[in-house]
Parts: structure tokens; sequence; C-alpha cells
């Protein structure tokens, strides 16, 4: 420490040590000024000090240390400490504020030399560490929002640029999607051009800088000057051989660019550059994840409603998902399907297992047109089988396509017995043609017996039994042949109301004798219908047959002819008699039943048949005790009123 003191003391003698001191004191940044240990006088100076104060180094040495700090602490009671914003009186007499740090210098105090810099100097430095700090808060809130934000942030990163920057304007000429031009985008002034063709933006291919003084050669700097801006900066936006926009920042003061604006503007391009490409990106994201959705809710639609029973199973054959129509076919509700062992669903012989494992082992279609499985209730159905192999990645599944065959089997069964009802029919036709020729012999046999034997012979009641039964006998067969026959009709447009009165009028005789009365309603009796006249009369006089002989005691017949609202026209038939019990009701239709006893029980089933050729209908309404209405239904002729 001595040895120190020893050393500075001699720095501070004349020449050549004095000299030496001003030398080494001038290579120093901030201002060096010694006082002396009671720290009074001005002892020597640097260089930095005199350009602060604007003394010379002989005005300095004349003076107090109360001259300079009118406001002077006590040094020596601060050694090492920073005494900030201490004021000192400048050479024009102004106040500069100075931050000091005093040394001592020997024991007992020899000297005191204070190092001072301009306070605004530190305040200066610790705003340029605050913005350096704030500039990265800023890029990295930059880079957060472009890549986290599902919103577009541009605005918002704009305003973190322009602080980045330290500018006063900062905005993009980007590339439209509408035309070639390159709009603006953020907050520029008003001077700028709103558009700039791709040829305006061909000589700004680099980042480039124009300050005042210097000749506006671009539109942008034109702009710039219009605007009061002190310097302009941009730099293009994109890859070298695709750049898509140009970074444009604009400052007031030049003072405010910061050192490293070059990197900074290039590190923001490439940031906007990235926002641009992830939004495309979000885009496309956007549209795949919409088609996704679309193609997933069709697929769901397609899921639901094929009427074929589809079970999706994994690789462990445990159900994924199962469709409506397989909840149905096996007896399920819809919810209690999934996550089940398919063995314990599909409920069957001991290989359909083996069937879906070979179809999952050797990723192969596997198929059993037909087997025996089970509904949850245990009842047995015939179906068919598929399994269709899907391979995802490392998952293997499998889609099962269940058909169920009953309603097949019930069409298959019905087919077959209709097949032997036709065969049934042709063998009772030919039957009853071979059948009918002898009967008819015999019949005019036992009336040419019963005439020559005459009315009192005593045989004569028993012959006419025979012969009755006979001709009872030839008109089933005849009812046969034509059930059992094609019908061959003659189509062309009918009456109903004329046909109806031409039957009732040949029958008058009839129904008075069974002292039955008419009554008819022809609503729409100018109406035709396509029909084939002779088969509808057989119709109606079957009808009428039947209601006469069903109003034993007497009666009333009525006839009512109108139209539906379908376009057709009804003919309406009814009785007074007794009606038909519930219980025969659905059968009245079917092929040889009857209630009568010499009917054959034809009569209804060969008008049904007729009808059904005529594409019309019959049906039957019955109230006990109050008589039955059979009801006929007619197409209309095209171009007939229904009025």
């Amino acid at each position: 420490m001595a040895a120190a003191v020893s050393s500075l003391t001699k720095l501070l003698k004349p020449n050549p040590y004095r000299e030496l001191f001003g030398a080494l004191a001038d290579s120093v940044e901030d201002g060096v000024l010694v006082l002396d240990g009671v720290g009074s006088s001005v002892l020597a100076s640097n260089h930095a000090f005199l350009l602060l104060t604007g003394y010379t180094r002989k005005e300095l040495e004349q003076l107090k240390a109360a001259d300079l700090f009118p406001d002077m602490p006590r040094f020596a009671d601060s050694p090492g400490s920073l005494l900030s914003k201490l004021a000192v009186r400048t050479h024009a007499g102004d106040s500069l504020l100075l931050d000091v740090w005093p040394t001592l210098i020997g024991n007992p105090t020899a000297a005191i030399l204070l190092r001072v810099r301009a306070s605004a100097e530190r305040e200066r430095i610790l705003k340029q560490a605050r913005v350096e700090e704030d500039r990265l808060d800023h890029l990295i809130e930059i880079s957060t929002q472009i890549t986290e934000s599902p919103a577009d942030p541009k605005w918002a990163v704009f305003e973190l640029a322009r602080q980045v920057l330290s500018a006063d304007f900062v905005g993009v000429y980007r590339a439209s999607p509408h035309n070639s031009d390159y709009t603006v985008e953020g907050a520029l002034p008003r001077d700028f051009p709103q558009a700039l063709p791709p040829v305006a933006l061909d000589p700004l291919d680099r980042p480039s800088l124009w300050s005042i003084g210097t000749r506006p050669d671009h539109p942008l700097h034109k702009a710039a000057r219009a605007a009061g801006l002190r310097a302009l900066r941009s730099t293009p936006i994109g890859s070298p051989t695709a750049w898509i926009g140009l970074l444009v920042a604009g400052w007031l003061d030049a003072a405010d660019l910061p050192g490293e604006v070059i990197g900074l503007m290039e590190v923001l391009a490439n940031l906007y550059h990235a926002r641009i490409l992830l939004g495309m990106h979000r885009e496309v994201l956007a549209d795949l994840q919409a088609e996704l959705d679309r193609v997933g809710i069709e697929f769901s639609s397609s899921f639901q409603a094929i009427q074929e029973g589809l079970i999706s199973v994994d690789g462990n054959l445990k159900v994924l998902r199962a469709n409506p129509a397989a909840c149905q076919i096996l007896g399920y509700p819809e919810d209690q399907l999934k996550d089940q062992s398919i063995q314990d669903v599909l409920v069957g012989p001991a290989d359909v297992m083996t069937t879906l494992l070979d179809a999952l082992g050797h990723q192969l279609t596997a198929e059993r047109a037909q087997l025996m499985l089970h509904r949850r209730d245990g009842r047995p159905f015939p179906a068919s089988l598929r399994a269709v192999p899907q391979e995802e990645g490392q998952l293997s599944r499998l889609i099962l396509v269940l058909n169920d065959l009953s309603e097949r089997k019930a069409i298959e069964d019905h087919t077959e017995t209709l097949a032997q009802r036709a065969l049934l029919g042709e063998v009772a036709a030919i039957f009853a043609h071979e059948v009918r020729n002898p009967i008819n012999n015999i019949s005019t046999g036992l009336q040419l017996v019963a005439s020559r034997l005459g009315q009192d012979h005593p045989q004569h009641d028993a012959l006419e039994t025979i012969r009755s039964e006979c001709k009872r006998l030839d008109q089933l067969l005849g009812d046969v042949l034509f059930f059992a026959r094609p019908l061959e009709l003659k189509f062309a447009p009918l009456s109903l109301a004329e046909l109806v009165d031409r039957i009732l009028a040949r029958w008058e005789p009839r129904l008075k004798l069974a002292n039955v009365g008419t009554h008819t309603n022809y609503a729409n009796g100018g109406n035709r219908v396509l029909a084939d006249e002779r088969t509808i009369e057989q119709v109606i006089v079957n009808l009428i047959t039947n209601s006469v002989q069903a109003m034993a005691n007497g009666g009333t017949l009525s006839v009512h002819i109108t139209t539906n609202g379908s376009g057709g026209q009804l003919l309406k038939i009814a009785d007074t008699g007794p009606g038909i019990r519930p219980e025969q009701l659905d059968r009245i239709f079917d092929p040889f039943f009857t209630t009568k006893k010499s009917g054959t029980g034809l009569g209804l089933a060969i008008s049904r048949r007729i009808m059904t050729a005529h594409q019309g209908s019959i049906a039957v309404e019955s109230f006990q005790d109050a008589g039955t209405v059979f009801t006929l239904q007619f197409p209309l002729v095209p171009g007939d009123n229904l009025e």
C-alpha cells in the first residue's frame, strides 16, 4: 500500500511524472479529477473531464473544488461509493449532473481521485439495458403469439416489432391473394402508398437503409421524407428465390436506430414469414379437419343406414362398434355391444371363431354363406357372415358383415309353397276337365232314367237327388277351372251405374220372391272405369247372390257408387243380413272357404282375383246383426272428371 501511495505521489510531481499521469488519465473513457487531500484544490484532470465541463486544464487548476461543486459533499466520507447526480458548474455556467466515484489516495489521505461520468450516460446505458431486455421479451412474445395464438395476431405483432426496433412506424407490404400488387399491413404513415406493384419492390431485394440527406430514389424513400422520417429500413420477407413481402420500419429520430437493426429486422422478417406459413398451414389443417369431419359424418351416417349388420372388432376380437342393423339382428340395445367379446355375441357353430381367426391371421376375406346363429334371447336364425380384414399401421381389425336370412328363407319357403300350389292348380284343372264330362254324362243318364220311370216311381226322388249333386259337382268343377286358368280380359271403358242397373233389372223377379228391396245411389254415375265387363258382372252377381242368400227373411240391398280421394271409383254393395262373424272375416277370401251348405268356397276368391287383375281391390266390412258391406275399388278412365 505504501508503495502504491509513493508511486501515485511521484505521478503528481512535476515532469516527467505529471505528463505520464496525464497521458494515462487521458486514455480512460470516464472523466478523472484529482483533488488535494482535504478536497479543496484541483490538482489534475483528464481530457474526458475537460470535454464534460468545457474548462481547460489551466482554468481548472486555478479553481477551487467548491467552485466546481456548488453542493460539494465530503468526498473523504464516501470512498468507493457512487454519488449520483452530483451537480457540476460548467465553463458556460450551466449545471451538469455527474455520477462520481471517489477514491482516497494515501494514508493519511494525500489526494482524492474522482472518477466521473455524466448521469445522463448512466441512464442511457440503463435504458439501453432495459431496452435490450424488453427487446428479448418482445421477440419471445412475438414468437409465442405466432406459434400458439389461434387467431391472427398480426396487429399485436406489428406493435411488438415497433418496440423491438425502437421505431416509430412498422409495416409490411405483402403479396395480395387477389391481384399481383403488394398491399400494406401495419401502421405506416398516410404518405406511404397502400399498394406497390412487384416492379417497385425489385430494387429492395436485400436489406436497405435510407436516411435524411440521402437522395430519395424509391417511392418508399420519397414517402418517408414526406412523412418527416429521419431514417427508413426495409428487409425482404421470404426466401431469396421466392420472397413474398417487404418489412418496413421508420424512425423520426435516427439516433433511435438500434446498433443491431439489420439483424433484428432479419429476425422479424423471418418471424413474419413463419406467421404467414403457419397461417397457411392452419388453413390447410382446418380444411383437412373439416373434410375429415365431413367424411366422418358421412361414414357414420352410412354405417348407421346400411341395412346389413356391420360389426367392427379389434385384434382381440372385441367389439369396437356396431350399426343399428347388427344390434337389431342380434337382439342387443345399441349401447351394449361395445367391448364385448365377439364369441359371446355370435353364438353359433364352434367353427365361427375359426373363420374369424383365419381372416385376421391371414388378412384375407372369409365368408360363410349360411350358418345358424342365435339371438340374445336364444332364438335361432339363419344368417350369412363375411369377415373383411382391415390393417391400420400396426393394428389389425375386422369388419363383420352380417345378414339375417330369415326373410329370405321365408320367401323361399313361400315361393316353394306357391310353386306347389301352382302345380296343384294345374293338376286340379286337368282333374276338373277330365271329371266334368263323365259327371255330365251321369247327369244326362239319370235324367233319362228318371223320365222313363216317371215321377211316381219309388226311386224317382233318389235319382233327382243324385242328379242335383251331379249339378253341384259340375258347378264346383267349373269354378275350379275358372280359378285355375289364366284370366283373359278385354278392357274397355265401362259405366258401373249402367251395368248395375242391367243386373238389378234381371234380378228383379228373384229379389221380389226373396222379399228383398233395393236402394241405389250413384253420386258419380257418369264416370267410367277401365274394365272387362264380363268378369266384373260376374263379381257383382256373386256379391248380390251372397247378399240375397244372407237375407233369408228379406231385407234391403243397397248399391252406392262414388269416387275416392286418390282418383278411383268405389262400388259399395250392402245388405241388412246378420253379418259375418269376426273369426270368419279374415278367411272369406280364401279358396274353398264357405259357410253355406251348397257353396263351393271359390266365389269370393275368384272375385278378389278378378279385382286384382283390374288393378283394383275388394274389401269387406261387417257389423254383427246389422249387415255386411263389400267395397270394390276401380281406377278411373284417364281424363274422366271426378266431379
